[in-house]
């Protein structure tokens, strides 16, 4: 069963992964920049963001990361990490761009992280949640690490769903042997679309407690008020 899965899955080019590493280096050092780090916390959360759903995704397939192994991965993030400090000063959108960026790394991790989720033999629904799990780690270690609440947590523009509606995609098209251009390009279009879509359009999440007073008010449309105490 599982060589028959191994055979049948479209491997992404090389190329791909260190796209997402340095699209993903970029926008930890925007993160860093926007919340004043120095420049430790900048390149710092750059090769945090380039490599940590790389580092996530391997260990959920009980792989030796491959950041550790290669002698590329790091150094494209480090690079990154030292070229946005001489380049973000000439960036007049700081948040433009961190949208941009956060749309595409979330679409190439979610790619890479499920296609070799299906190379390594996971079955369609595990290999999406490992795409998944890859979009989404950098972001989150980002977050802890600068000490704010993790954004795929909300409430906000969608960010999770983004990244499993890609992933998502890109095994269905795995699965139809529709082929790794196709299976790419679909997978991007779904992804970077969905997030942009929500940044824009404001296709947001709820607190829990907006949706507990939700349902409240529209039982409050019916509720006939308060029984009136009984006279003398």
């Amino acid at each position: 069963m599982i060589p028959s899965l191994v055979a049948s899955s479209v491997a992404v080019p090389l190329g791909l992964d260190l796209a997402a590493v340095a699209v993903g280096a970029v926008f930890g050092a925007l993160i860093a920049v926007r919340r004043d780090l120095d420049v430790t916390g900048t390149v710092g959360l750059a090769v945090t963001s380039g490599l940590g759903g790389g580092v996530l995704r391997d260990v959920l397939l009980n792989q030796v990361p491959v950041a550790l192994t290669s002698s590329t991965y790091l150094p494209v993030a480090l690079g990154v990490g030292v070229a946005m400090l001489v380049l973000h000063p000439h960036t007049a959108r700081i948040d433009d761009l961190l949208d941009l960026f956060d749309a595409f790394a979330l679409g190439l991790f979610a790619i890479v992280g499920a296609s070799k989720a299906l190379d390594a033999g996971l079955g369609p629904v595990a290999a999406a949640a490992v795409g998944v799990l890859a979009a989404t780690a950098g972001g989150v270690a980002c977050d802890v690490l600068s000490g704010q609440r993790p954004y795929i947590f909300g409430p906000g523009p969608i960010y999770g769903l983004a990244a499993a509606a890609g992933s998502a995609v890109y095994v269905a098209a795995d699965r139809l042997s529709a082929g790794v251009a196709v299976a790419i390009v679909l997978s991007m279009v779904v992804t970077v679309g969905l997030r942009l879509l929500a940044v824009h359009r404001g296709l947001s999440t709820r607190t829990a407690a907006e949706v507990r007073l939700g349902r409240g008010r529209r039982g409050a449309d019916t509720d006939p008020g308060p029984v009136p105490p009984p006279g003398p």
